[in-house]
């Protein structure tokens, strides 16, 4: 019994060790991305939860369009996590 008891303890130490770092989604796809414009595919855009703007997870003929909006990495290179 006192070495299930310790094995509990161990378990919940490492547990409560592991979340007390705050670990958060970066980047969010946006759900349907036809409603911005009918012409960007789904899972090609994101918000970046850091900045709070729209990027492009992806290239392709659509990113050409008007508003300009940045690559998801170019924004993760200019405002890097502080991790």
């Amino acid at each position: 019994m006192k070495i299930l008891g310790l094995a509990l303890v161990l378990v919940l130490t490492g547990c409560s060790a592991a979340s007390s770092s705050i670990r958060y989604q970066r980047f969010v796809l946006v759900s349907d991305p036809s409603q911005i414009s009918k012409d960007i595919p789904a899972g090609a855009l994101a918000l970046d939860t850091k900045t709070g703007e729209l990027c492009y997870t992806v290239g392709g003929s659509f990113t050409s369009g008007s508003p300009a909006i940045k690559m998801c990495a170019a924004l993760a290179k200019d405002h890097p996590d502080s991790n």
